[in-house]
């Protein structure tokens, strides 16, 4: 390393915060690491409570649409980049011209679309087909363009399926596994809110609660869970939580039309979502892609087994169905799976557990001590 200051480090990303599984990685990064690195932050968005641990340099941008977000944040952060003192450039993926030493990869959407054979899901409103095939076929773009040699240094892929589809899509740039972490402390068993949550909820004792998390509810399967619990199989007692937010107005109406209506809960956006996984039974994610999903993993760590198509990141935490069952990416499957557990509350106790052993060793600190590590090593071969 340089003398006996911090070495300095520009962290890029759109944003920077809690509000979301990339988002999240970078904030405790930031948390754990500033007292051994001298950060600038580059991106449109930080956390208040980060903003006295580094330095920020704003990147001013439209909110929408994406399309137009994407483009602005990568012509405008190019110089301000360029111009900055530092050792080491850290981008959270392809959102910048400049050259990095270290891209991590939280979505790779060349391989999003080698899996699901399409830029956007179907079924969705033409205005947001459209903007979502631009936005992706602009990432491909700018993947394409920062994935090379002589634009990033190393890949670091969150989940070991991603880092084979970064081999395979981009396999110039050397790819290495930085997973991502969950907070065990905040996502634990907690008997008492599971109770209180569930009385005020009016949960019946028999009731079986399957938990939906997240964003972007096309091509993480909400209508597959939706119609499995309309399907013939699948018991009266099931009910559902969603929380996050997606298109409202269109999967509210496709409850209603499948006649489970007085069963789904939108619950929105919550910055106490773990009490939901405290107070549910199952979590479920019949999703098209994924790198990781923080959201997986946050329910096993709460101790639910889990009911989701066998995507990067998630097979390696079901397993052969250990800590939950795995599915194909239909209604009937899931609603099979869920028939099963709904009648066995030791076999969800028993997935359940081993989802929580398995979820133990992906704390944050492991996750932040691997980018750690990629630093010292990148900061000893500093290409001269």
């Amino acid at each position: 390393m340089r003398g006996a200051a911090k070495p300095r480090v520009a962290l890029v990303a759109h944003g920077v915060h809690d509000d979301g599984g990339m988002e999240r990685a970078h904030a405790e990064l930031i948390r754990r690491a500033h007292t051994r690195f001298d950060y600038t932050v580059f991106s449109s968005e930080l956390d208040p409570e980060l903003r006295p641990l580094v330095r920020w340099r704003r990147v001013a941008v439209p909110a929408r649409p994406i399309p137009l977000r994407q483009m602005a944040f990568f012509a405008r952060v190019s110089v301000p980049l360029a111009r900055a003192d530092v050792d080491l450039v850290h981008s959270l993926g392809a959102v910048a011209p400049n050259h990095a030493d270290v891209i991590t990869v939280s979505f790779c959407h060349a391989g999003s679309r080698s899996k699901t054979g399409k830029l956007a899901p179907a079924g969705s409103p033409l205005t947001r087909r459209a903007n979502t095939t631009i936005a992706r076929g602009m990432a491909i773009c700018a993947e394409r363009f920062c994935y090379r040699p002589q634009r990033v240094r190393v890949l670091a892929g969150v989940s070991p399926g991603l880092v084979r589809e970064l081999d395979e899509h981009y396999g110039a740039v050397r790819a290495e596994l930085t997973p991502n972490g969950v907070d065990l402390g905040r996502f634990r068993p907690r008997a008492t809110v599971r109770e209180s949550l569930r009385a005020a909820e009016g949960v019946a004792e028999d009731d079986v609660v399957c938990l939906f998390v997240g964003g972007d509810w096309n091509r993480k399967g909400l209508a597959i869970l939706l119609e499995a619990m309309a399907h013939p199989e699948a018991p009266r007692s099931l009910r559902t939580w969603v929380v996050g937010r997606s298109n409202l107005g269109r999967f509210a109406g496709l409850a209603s039309s499948l006649g489970v209506a007085d069963r789904v809960r939108f619950v929105g956006r919550r910055s106490d979502v773990e009490r939901f996984y405290q107070a549910a039974d199952v979590f479920v994610l019949p999703s098209a892609y994924e790198t990781f999903s923080l959201a997986a993993h946050e329910a096993a760590a709460t101790g639910l087994p889990i009911v989701a198509t066998q995507v990067n990141g998630v097979e390696d935490l079901v397993g052969d169905g250990e800590a939950g069952i795995p599915v194909e990416r239909t209604s009937g499957a899931v609603a099979a799976a869920l028939s099963t557990l709904a009648g066995d509350p030791a076999l969800r106790a028993r997935l359940g557990e081993e989802a929580r052993r398995r979820v133990s060793r992906l704390t944050w600190d492991n996750a932040v001590a691997s980018i750690l590590a990629l630093y010292e090593e990148l900061l000893e071969r500093r290409p001269t």
